[in-house]
C-alpha cells in the first residue's frame, strides 16, 4: 500500500502517513456507515517516493542542507480552520497518537568521513547521523491545487466495491488523459475484504461522476460533511472568517466598474480595520511589497487561531495585522512573526551583487531577502540576522582585501613597465 508525506511547519519535516492514518485524523470517529469530508486545496500532501534518493558523500559538506529521519511520538489533529494537519496542543478524544519516522530538515555542521558520523543541526539542536541510509536530499514542498474528497463505507459487499473500483478506475484513467503533467494527482482507495470496508481518496472533480457513490450519498446524507472547514474560505479573498487578505489596488482606467470596485474595497478596508479595533488584542508588522506574496503565504500557512489583515501597498511597504479575542492565542501567533520574521534593512557602500547574496542567506537561514541596489532588505529570526551581517562584513573586509592587494600589484607592475621602458630593458 502506497504512503503519503505530509509536511508539518512545527516539525519542520515530513510525516508519512498509509491512507488509513490520514483519513483516521481527518474522519471523527463515530462509527458511521457512510462517511464523506471535503479536504481543502492547499494542504502540503504528495505520494510518497518509492525509493529515497541518495546523497553522494562528497555532497555533504558543512552549510549544506538535506533531510534526516528519525523516529517520534506524535499527537496529531485537523486544525478546523483550514482541514491542515499539526501538532496538537493539548490531548483530547479529538487527537491521534502516533509512532512515526519524520523526515526532519536539518543543515549539515561537518562530516568525518573515516568515522562516518554526520553532525547536523535541527530545529536549534545537534544531531549526530551514524547511518546514511537515514539521510535524502531537500524534498520541495507543494502544496495539492484541488480540493479533495474523501469516502469510507462500511459494510460494503466486494462485488458493490468493485463496481464502484471500475467506475472509479475509468473517471481516473480520463482524468490522467485530460490533465497536463504540472497538475499534481492525489488518488488512492483501499479494500478491507476482513472488515469489508471501502475507503478513498482523490481530487474532487475525480469522484463528481461516480454513480454508485452518488447511490451511496443519497442513501447516508446526514453522514456527509461537504464542507467542514467553514472558518477559512481560502477561494475568496474578501472573506471575514479567519483569513483576510485585502490589496488594495489602483483601478486600471476610470472606468465605471473600475472606480466601483476600487470603492468597495476601500470600504471593505474601512470595515475591517473597524473590526480589528473591536478585538482585545492587535499588532501590525510592517514589511517590503516585494515580500507580499511571501508573507501571505507564511500568514496563511501559521496564523491558525488568529485573524490577520494584510492591508494596501504604501511607499513600497504593507502592513501585516494579526489580531484576536484570546489572549494566549495571539501571544503564540504573534511572537512567531515578532521572532521569526523580523525585517531588517542593511545599506551598502557599493551595488550589492545579488548572486553572491544568495550564498551567504542560504547558510545564515534566512528566509527573504530582496535587494535594492545599495539597500538590502532582510527577514528572518534575529540570530540568524545577527550571523549573516558577521558573515557579510567579513565578506565585505576580504573583498577590500582584495581589492587593494589587486591594486597594489596594478600599482607596481605599472611602476616596473615604466623602468623597463626608461632603461630600455625587454624583458
Amino acid at each position: 500500500m502506497k504512503e503519503f508525506e505530509y509536511f508539518i511547519p512545527q516539525l519542520n519535516g515530513w510525516l508519512s502517513l498509509s491512507l488509513e492514518e490520514l483519513l483516521s485524523i481527518h474522519f471523527s470517529k463515530e462509527e458511521s456507515p457512510f462517511s464523506k469530508i471535503k479536504i481543502p486545496k492547499g494542504l502540503p500532501l504528495c505520494p510518497k517516493d518509492a525509493s529515497p534518493q541518495k546523497i553522494p558523500e562528497k555532497m555533504l559538506l558543512p552549510g549544506n542542507f538535506i533531510e534526516i529521519k528519525m523516529n517520534r511520538n506524535l499527537f496529531l489533529e485537523t486544525n478546523q480552520k483550514n482541514g491542515r494537519i499539526q501538532l496538537a496542543l493539548n490531548s483530547n478524544k479529538n487527537t491521534h497518537s502516533i509512532n512515526k519516522d519524520i523526515w526532519y530538515r536539518a543543515k549539515i555542521i561537518s562530516y568525518d568521513e573515516n568515522s562516518k558520523l554526520l553532525f547536523v543541526e535541527v530545529n536549534d539542536n545537534i544531531e549526530i547521523i551514524d547511518n546514511l541510509d537515514s539521510i535524502r536530499p531537500l524534498k520541495e514542498i507543494k502544496y495539492i491545487k484541488n480540493d479533495l474528497l474523501a469516502f469510507n463505507i462500511k459494510s460494503i459487499q466486494k462485488n458493490e466495491f468493485e463496481r464502484i473500483k471500475n467506475e472509479i478506475d475509468k473517471a481516473n484513467n480520463n482524468s490522467n488523459e485530460d490533465s497536463n503533467s504540472n497538475k499534481n494527482i492525489i488518488f488512492q482507495m483501499k479494500y478491507d475484504s476482513k472488515n469489508s470496508c471501502f475507503t478513498c481518496i482523490g481530487n474532487r472533480d475525480l469522484f463528481r461522476n461516480i454513480s454508485l457513490l452518488k447511490q451511496y450519498e443519497a442513501r447516508n446524507k446526514k453522514n456527509i460533511s461537504e464542507e467542514p472547514y467553514t472558518n477559512s474560505d481560502f477561494s475568496n479573498p474578501n472573506s471575514n472568517n479567519n483569513l483576510i487578505g485585502i490589496g488594495i489596488k489602483s483601478p486600471s482606467g476610470r472606468s465605471e466598474n473600475s472606480e466601483n470596485n476600487s470603492n468597495k474595497n476601500i470600504i471593505l478596508e474601512k470595515e475591517i480595520k473597524e473590526e480589528i479595533n473591536n478585538y482585545k488584542y492587535n499588532i501590525t508588522f510592517t514589511y517590503r511589497d516585494k515580500f507580499r506574496k511571501d508573507i501571505e503565504k507564511e500568514a496563511e500557512e501559521l496564523i491558525q487561531n488568529c485573524k490577520y489583515f494584510i492591508g494596501k501597498k504604501y511607499e513600497n511597504n504593507f502592513d501585516l495585522t494579526i489580531y484576536g479575542n484570546d489572549e494566549q492565542d495571539f501571544i503564540e501567533e504573534k511572537n512567531i512573526f515578532e521572532k521569526q520574521y523580523k525585517q531588517v534593512m542593511l545599506e551598502s557602500d557599493v551595488t550589492i551583487d545579488k548572486n553572491e547574496i544568495n550564498d551567504l542567506v542560504i547558510k545564515s537561514k534566512i528566509k527573504f531577502f530582496c535587494v535594492d541596489k545599495k539597500c538590502l532588505y532582510l527577514i528572518g529570526e534575529e540570530k540568524n540576522i545577527n550571523n549573516f551581517k558577521v558573515v557579510w562584513n567579513l565578506t565585505k573586509q576580504y573583498s577590500k582585501e582584495i581589492q587593494k592587494e589587486n591594486k597594489e600589484k596594478e600599482i607596481i607592475q605599472k611602476e616596473l613597465m615604466s623602468i623597463k621602458k626608461k632603461n630600455k630593458i625587454k624583458k
